[in-house]
């Protein structure tokens, strides 16, 4: 029988028997590694298997997983061994415990009591008024280029869908690269890195947002390709970002914002009904 699937009935059957006889409930597990009084059983084993998927040789990676399991558990046996103290050990995982079930409860409180709805107003007003903190790291663009190699058909009509860029002249314009196998790429609705369109045409970022500050749409040859780029609207590396670019990370920054202020607000509640019915004593 498959490996994999007599581990799987074995898990199977042992629900079984957890289901029916509650009062004498027999474990029919097998241990596949044990080392020491630490034993490694099929059913997690299969249920490891199960959930990562991992196609159906499943003899190679019972093998593999029972090796590395074997592995990292004598090596945490070997490490109890010559540890010297646990204090400070015991002290971390209870710190983290003690993190982790705070955590859990002011997501229940937030969660069950908070609705962060943010209005645009309150984005507008937050992003107006923290304009220094949305600085562009890089220099992005809104546009298109087309890169045609060798001879253009229908050259007045390219150049002139590519300096309109009306609705109808970007429908043309993009017909027009499908039909002739042209590379091309619009980015008319999205901001992207001027690195994407310099990695496809030969111009420096300097030589590209200079040309294009001149004019919106530019055009040259290099090397018997003809070169359309086009982009109205360049953010400069060191300029503020617009609205439409942060929109989402102000969003954030506001309902972040608010949660804290809630817990706060929680905490000196709690700290404040504690004090008054005397489970709270300050005591200095």
């Amino acid at each position: 029988m498959h490996l994999f699937r007599y581990l799987l009935i074995c898990s199977l059957f042992m629900a079984m028997v957890a289901c029916h006889k509650e009062e004498a409930v027999i474990d029919t597990r097998k241990a596949l590694v044990v080392v020491g009084d630490t034993c490694l059983y099929d059913n997690e084993v299969a249920l490891i298997y199960a959930t990562h998927n991992h196609g159906d040789d499943s003899i190679a990676f019972v093998n593999d997983y029972a090796k590395r399991w074997a592995v990292e558990m004598l090596f945490y046996k070997k490490a109890i061994q010559n540890v010297l103290s646990f204090d400070e050990i015991d002290r971390m995982v209870e710190n983290y415990r003690k993190n982790l079930v705070i955590n859990a409860y002011q997501d229940g409180l937030i969660n069950q009591h908070l609705a962060p709805n943010i209005s645009e107003t309150e984005v507008k007003q937050f992003y107006e008024a923290n304009r220094g903190l949305f600085v562009s790291e890089e220099t992005m663009m809104k546009g298109f280029y087309v890169v045609i190699e060798g001879r253009v058909h229908k050259m007045n009509e390219v150049r002139r869908w590519c300096v309109r860029k009306e609705q109808e002249d970007l429908e043309n314009l993009e017909k027009y690269c499908v039909a002739n196998n042209v590379a091309y790429e619009f980015f008319l609705d999205d901001w992207v890195p001027a690195a994407v369109f310099v990695k496809n045409v030969p111009l420096t970022e300097f030589q590209l947002t200079e040309r294009l500050a001149r004019n919106g749409t530019i055009e040259f040859k290099e090397e018997g390709n003809t070169y359309f780029i086009s982009a109205d609207t360049v953010l400069r590396k060191g300029d503020i970002m617009p609205l439409e670019m942060v929109e989402t990370e102000v969003k954030e920054l506001l309902v972040n914002s608010r949660k804290a202020e809630f817990i706060k607000e929680r905490k000196e509640i709690l700290y404040n009904e504690a004090l008054g019915s005397g489970y709270l004593k300050m005591n200095m």
